[in-house]
């Protein structure tokens, strides 16, 4: 529209950390083939700086017809190191029953070093 963009001392301050990791129901050592079925059991542990964004609970049926995304889960903290330790701790703590995750996959990622460095991007995998 032509408006002038706000001047950087005007801007909102970044402070802390945010690490944000999609928890599907696939077998990430099996080819990351979608799994289906019926969660017998769903809970996330909540935690301050933890934020679960999800449309599926203990008894809800993953089928074939819709992406097998469970939950998107974002830890904040204030650093980095911090963000990812309390994400990893929250996905341990989960109870998920019913069909096979990418759960231990994003834990291992999530204290992988080069993760914690910074240094990584969408070919690490």
């Amino acid at each position: 529209r032509g408006a002038r963009l706000p001047r950087q001392e005007d801007l909102p301050r970044a402070r802390g950390h945010a690490i944000e990791v999609r928890l599907y129901a696939e077998d990430a050592e099996h080819d990351y083939l979608p799994q289906t079925g019926t969660l017998q059991r769903f809970e996330i542990p909540q935690y301050a700086g933890l934020r679960v964004d999800t449309g599926v609970e203990t008894g809800s049926v993953v089928g074939v017809n819709y992406d097998p995304m469970l939950a998107k889960v974002i830890a904040w903290a204030s650093s980095r190191e911090e963000a990812a330790a309390k994400l990893a701790r929250a996905l341990e703590r989960a109870r998920i029953h019913g069909v096979r995750t990418n759960r231990r996959l994003l834990c291992s990622l999530l204290r992988h070093p080069e993760l914690l460095a910074g240094r990584t991007d969408t070919g690490f995998l």
